[in-house]
Protein backbone atom coordinates (compact mmCIF):
# COMPACT_ATOMS: atom_id res chain seq x y z
CA UNK A 1 0.00 0.00 0.00
CA UNK A 2 2.83 2.67 1.00
CA UNK A 3 4.76 1.82 -2.19
CA UNK A 4 1.63 2.03 -4.35
CA UNK A 5 1.01 5.03 -2.98
CA UNK A 6 4.57 6.86 -3.97
CA UNK A 7 3.93 5.17 -7.60
CA UNK A 8 0.75 6.76 -8.19
CA UNK A 9 2.08 10.22 -7.17
CA UNK A 10 5.40 9.93 -9.32
CA UNK A 11 2.88 7.74 -12.65
CA UNK A 12 -0.35 9.58 -12.11
CA UNK A 13 -1.39 7.00 -15.24
CA UNK A 14 -1.73 4.11 -13.05
CA UNK A 15 -4.62 5.45 -11.01
CA UNK A 16 -7.61 3.57 -12.52
CA UNK A 17 -10.06 5.41 -14.19
CA UNK A 18 -8.01 8.32 -15.27
CA UNK A 19 -5.67 6.20 -17.42
CA UNK A 20 -8.99 5.50 -19.69
CA UNK A 21 -9.91 9.12 -20.15
CA UNK A 22 -9.43 10.72 -23.36
CA UNK A 23 -6.71 13.59 -23.23
CA UNK A 24 -9.10 16.58 -23.43
CA UNK A 25 -11.54 15.11 -20.43
CA UNK A 26 -7.40 14.55 -18.46
CA UNK A 27 -6.91 18.46 -18.79
CA UNK A 28 -9.85 18.99 -16.73
CA UNK A 29 -8.84 16.32 -14.07
CA UNK A 30 -6.75 18.37 -10.91
CA UNK A 31 -4.03 15.37 -11.21
CA UNK A 32 -1.46 17.36 -9.09
CA UNK A 33 -4.24 17.28 -6.11
CA UNK A 34 -6.03 13.96 -7.24
CA UNK A 35 -2.01 12.21 -7.39
CA UNK A 36 -1.37 13.34 -4.09
CA UNK A 37 -4.44 12.40 -2.54
CA UNK A 38 -4.51 9.10 -3.65
CA UNK A 39 -0.93 8.92 -2.67
CA UNK A 40 -1.58 9.92 0.75
CA UNK A 41 -4.88 7.76 1.12
CA UNK A 42 -2.35 4.50 0.32
CA UNK A 43 0.33 5.50 2.69
CA UNK A 44 -2.57 6.15 5.31
CA UNK A 45 -3.87 2.74 4.52
CA UNK A 46 -0.41 0.88 4.80
CA UNK A 47 0.13 2.55 8.23
CA UNK A 48 -2.63 1.84 9.61
CA UNK A 49 -2.61 -1.77 9.15
CA UNK A 50 1.02 -2.01 10.17
CA UNK A 51 0.43 -0.01 13.32
CA UNK A 52 -2.89 -1.29 13.91
CA UNK A 53 -2.04 -4.71 14.07
CA UNK A 54 1.39 -4.82 16.77
CA UNK A 55 -1.43 -2.08 19.12
CA UNK A 56 -4.33 -4.62 18.75
CA UNK A 57 -1.68 -7.71 19.26
CA UNK A 58 -0.17 -5.52 21.51
CA UNK A 59 -3.98 -5.04 23.67
CA UNK A 60 -4.24 -9.04 23.80
CA UNK A 61 -7.07 -8.15 20.57
CA UNK A 62 -5.97 -10.98 18.12
CA UNK A 63 -8.93 -11.12 15.82
CA UNK A 64 -8.99 -7.30 15.55
CA UNK A 65 -5.18 -7.78 14.95
CA UNK A 66 -6.23 -10.57 11.54
CA UNK A 67 -8.86 -8.65 10.26
CA UNK A 68 -7.25 -5.56 10.62
CA UNK A 69 -5.88 -5.72 7.05
CA UNK A 70 -9.01 -6.43 5.04
CA UNK A 71 -11.50 -3.74 7.15
CA UNK A 72 -8.42 -1.39 6.60
CA UNK A 73 -8.20 -1.74 2.47
CA UNK A 74 -11.62 -2.27 1.78
CA UNK A 75 -13.36 1.51 4.14
CA UNK A 76 -9.85 2.92 2.69
CA UNK A 77 -10.58 1.98 -0.49
CA UNK A 78 -14.32 3.29 -0.56
CA UNK A 79 -13.72 6.33 0.85
CA UNK A 80 -10.82 6.71 -1.67
CA UNK A 81 -12.76 6.69 -4.60
CA UNK A 82 -15.82 8.94 -2.89
CA UNK A 83 -13.41 11.59 -2.61
CA UNK A 84 -11.09 11.06 -5.65
CA UNK A 85 -14.53 12.42 -7.63
CA UNK A 86 -13.78 16.22 -6.09
CA UNK A 87 -10.89 16.17 -8.30
CA UNK A 88 -12.90 15.95 -11.63
CA UNK A 89 -14.32 18.72 -13.15
CA UNK A 90 -15.28 16.92 -15.97
CA UNK A 91 -18.93 17.91 -16.93
CA UNK A 92 -21.77 14.80 -17.54
CA UNK A 93 -20.08 12.42 -15.21
CA UNK A 94 -22.89 10.93 -13.89
CA UNK A 95 -22.52 7.86 -16.00
CA UNK A 96 -19.26 7.21 -15.35
CA UNK A 97 -19.59 7.71 -11.83
CA UNK A 98 -22.54 5.11 -11.64
CA UNK A 99 -19.60 2.89 -13.68
CA UNK A 100 -17.43 3.19 -10.67
CA UNK A 101 -19.80 2.66 -8.29
CA UNK A 102 -20.89 -0.90 -9.49
CA UNK A 103 -16.90 -1.80 -10.10
CA UNK A 104 -16.30 -0.61 -6.55
CA UNK A 105 -19.52 -2.95 -5.42
CA UNK A 106 -18.36 -6.22 -7.53
CA UNK A 107 -14.61 -5.77 -5.68
CA UNK A 108 -16.67 -5.67 -2.11
CA UNK A 109 -18.43 -8.57 -3.75
CA UNK A 110 -15.14 -10.24 -4.27
CA UNK A 111 -13.68 -9.73 -1.44
CA UNK A 112 -16.38 -11.03 0.83
CA UNK A 113 -16.91 -13.52 -1.03
CA UNK A 114 -13.45 -14.74 -0.66
CA UNK A 115 -13.36 -13.90 2.98
CA UNK A 116 -16.71 -16.16 3.21
CA UNK A 117 -14.67 -19.10 1.28
CA UNK A 118 -11.59 -18.53 2.67
CA UNK A 119 -13.02 -18.89 6.38
CA UNK A 120 -14.97 -21.95 5.58
CA UNK A 121 -14.12 -25.12 6.98
CA UNK A 122 -11.93 -27.82 5.18
CA UNK A 123 -12.88 -31.51 4.97
CA UNK A 124 -10.66 -34.23 5.24
CA UNK A 125 -11.20 -36.71 1.88
CA UNK A 126 -9.34 -40.07 2.20
CA UNK A 127 -8.63 -42.21 -1.04
CA UNK A 128 -6.81 -45.60 -0.88
CA UNK A 129 -3.47 -44.36 -0.66
CA UNK A 130 -3.75 -39.91 -0.27
CA UNK A 131 -5.52 -37.68 1.76
CA UNK A 132 -7.07 -34.23 0.27
CA UNK A 133 -7.70 -30.86 2.17
CA UNK A 134 -10.49 -28.95 0.55
CA UNK A 135 -10.83 -25.46 0.54
CA UNK A 136 -8.78 -22.65 0.21
CA UNK A 137 -4.81 -23.59 0.54
CA UNK A 138 -6.39 -27.05 0.62
CA UNK A 139 -3.75 -29.61 -0.65
CA UNK A 140 -2.97 -33.31 -1.17
CA UNK A 141 -0.51 -35.78 0.42
CA UNK A 142 0.67 -39.40 -0.52
CA UNK A 143 1.14 -41.61 2.66
CA UNK A 144 4.34 -42.40 1.06
CA UNK A 145 5.66 -38.79 1.98
CA UNK A 146 4.52 -38.82 5.63
CA UNK A 147 7.18 -39.56 7.85
CA UNK A 148 5.51 -39.81 11.32
CA UNK A 149 1.98 -38.15 12.84
CA UNK A 150 1.14 -37.01 16.51
CA UNK A 151 -2.06 -35.36 18.22
CA UNK A 152 -0.41 -32.33 20.65
CA UNK A 153 -2.25 -29.99 22.70
CA UNK A 154 -0.24 -26.62 21.90
CA UNK A 155 1.64 -25.38 19.46
CA UNK A 156 4.79 -23.59 19.05
CA UNK A 157 4.31 -19.55 19.12
CA UNK A 158 2.69 -18.26 15.20
CA UNK A 159 5.72 -15.18 14.66
CA UNK A 160 4.07 -14.00 11.41
CA UNK A 161 2.06 -14.61 7.86
CA UNK A 162 4.37 -15.54 5.23
CA UNK A 163 1.71 -16.79 2.31
CA UNK A 164 -1.48 -17.58 3.60
CA UNK A 165 -4.97 -16.26 5.15
CA UNK A 166 -5.48 -15.37 8.69
CA UNK A 167 -8.53 -14.09 10.32
CA UNK A 168 -9.67 -14.59 14.07
CA UNK A 169 -8.43 -18.34 14.44
CA UNK A 170 -8.68 -19.52 11.02
CA UNK A 171 -5.27 -19.29 9.54
CA UNK A 172 -4.64 -21.39 6.67
CA UNK A 173 -1.47 -21.56 4.33
CA UNK A 174 2.19 -20.91 5.16
CA UNK A 175 3.14 -19.20 9.02
CA UNK A 176 6.83 -19.15 10.44
CA UNK A 177 6.76 -20.74 13.96
CA UNK A 178 9.16 -20.58 16.68
CA UNK A 179 11.27 -23.83 16.57
CA UNK A 180 9.48 -25.45 13.26
CA UNK A 181 10.12 -22.00 11.31
CA UNK A 182 8.07 -21.70 7.92
CA UNK A 183 5.06 -24.61 8.53
CA UNK A 184 1.58 -25.15 6.41
CA UNK A 185 -1.04 -25.11 8.72
CA UNK A 186 -4.85 -25.23 8.53
CA UNK A 187 -6.70 -24.14 11.63
CA UNK A 188 -9.95 -23.36 12.41
CA UNK A 189 -9.61 -23.08 16.27
CA UNK A 190 -7.33 -22.61 18.91
CA UNK A 191 -8.41 -25.54 21.04
CA UNK A 192 -6.69 -28.12 20.95
CA UNK A 193 -6.18 -31.14 19.98
CA UNK A 194 -3.70 -30.35 17.00
CA UNK A 195 -2.77 -32.79 14.57
CA UNK A 196 1.21 -32.47 13.78
CA UNK A 197 2.29 -34.06 10.41
CA UNK A 198 5.94 -34.36 9.91
CA UNK A 199 7.12 -35.00 5.99
CA UNK A 200 9.92 -36.77 4.72
CA UNK A 201 11.27 -33.81 3.12
CA UNK A 202 11.01 -31.63 6.61
CA UNK A 203 7.82 -30.07 5.99
CA UNK A 204 5.65 -29.16 9.23
CA UNK A 205 1.68 -29.17 8.53
CA UNK A 206 -0.32 -28.54 11.56
CA UNK A 207 -4.07 -29.43 11.42
CA UNK A 208 -7.22 -28.53 13.50
CA UNK A 209 -11.07 -28.81 13.04
CA UNK A 210 -13.46 -26.74 15.25
CA UNK A 211 -14.91 -30.30 16.61
CA UNK A 212 -12.16 -31.81 18.98
CA UNK A 213 -13.63 -35.18 17.45
CA UNK A 214 -13.26 -34.57 14.31
CA UNK A 215 -9.49 -33.58 14.51
CA UNK A 216 -9.08 -37.05 16.44
CA UNK A 217 -10.73 -38.57 13.76
CA UNK A 218 -8.91 -37.28 11.08
CA UNK A 219 -6.01 -38.42 13.20
CA UNK A 220 -6.94 -41.79 13.60
CA UNK A 221 -7.59 -41.78 9.75
CA UNK A 222 -4.30 -40.56 8.78
CA UNK A 223 -2.47 -42.86 11.03
CA UNK A 224 -4.10 -46.21 9.60
CA UNK A 225 -3.28 -44.70 6.36
CA UNK A 226 0.85 -44.38 7.22
CA UNK A 227 1.05 -48.05 9.02
CA UNK A 228 -0.55 -49.80 5.99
Amino acid sequence: MIISGFLVKSYPNLIAGYNTLPEYQKKNVDIKGLSTFMRNGFILIGLVIIIGHYLFKWMGFTVFADSLPIAAILIGLIIMVVYAKRYDHNKNKSKKTKLTYIALGLVMVFIFGDLIYSSSTSEAIFSKDTVRFTGKHGFEMHASTIDGVILADNIPNIKMKTNGFSVGQVKKGFFNLDTLGNSRLLLHSNTPPFLVLSKKDGEKIIINFKDKLETETTFDKIKALVDR
